[in-house]
């Protein structure tokens, strides 16, 4: 009699163990997944298929979505894909730099810089003087660019990498490198 009870019963979690699997997967992998597929999208990066739109065919036949597993690893996709475009793509990198501004350098160093690159060069990503010496918005030399990391010209720069850059060296060096708009 046990032995057909253990039967039954380990042939009740086979058919049950397949149900459970394929379970609807939680909520906040859902919400993770569409934040990350809606910042692919809107870089213009590939994203791939859409798991949370299936075909109506298939869920007319009891489909509960995708698993968990799938989300997560679509997700871990998603990020792979984003942090090879930030760190490959000129637009990319000029985003990542952005990012870089936006949360890594307080109210106070923000408007400091502003009005360095106000005085400097009236806010041109462009700007050239001194003969040719100083360059880019907040009036890098090639020898101080150099030593924030900067490499190449800081004119060929995106605004975004010479205000990350500039950030670098207040905070590090002080102000004495614009001594009329510092």
């Amino acid at each position: 009699m046990t032995r057909r009870l253990l039967i039954a019963l380990c042939a009740c979690a086979v058919l049950v163990a397949p149900a459970a699997a394929h379970a609807a997967a939680p909520h906040r992998y859902q919400t993770a997944y569409k934040q990350w597929r809606h910042r692919l999208q809107s870089h213009k990066v590939y994203v791939g298929r859409n798991l949370l739109e299936r075909p109506t065919a298939q869920a007319a036949v009891g489909d509960s979505g995708p698993t968990k597993d799938e989300l997560r690893h679509s997700i871990h996709r998603m990020q792979k894909r984003w942090a090879h475009w930030l760190r490959t793509s000129p637009r990319g990198r000029q985003v990542a730099f952005k990012l870089k501004v936006r949360d890594q350098i307080p109210s106070w160093g923000k408007a400091h810089l502003r009005s360095i690159a106000w005085c400097e060069s009236k806010n041109d990503p462009h700007a050239i003087g001194g003969g040719g010496a100083y360059r880019g918005m907040y009036q890098f030399s090639f020898s101080t660019w150099a030593v924030v990391g900067g490499q190449g010209d800081p004119v060929a720069a995106s605004r975004w990498e010479q205000t990350w850059r500039a950030w670098l060296l207040l905070s590090r060096h002080g102000a004495g490198h614009w001594p009329v708009c510092g």
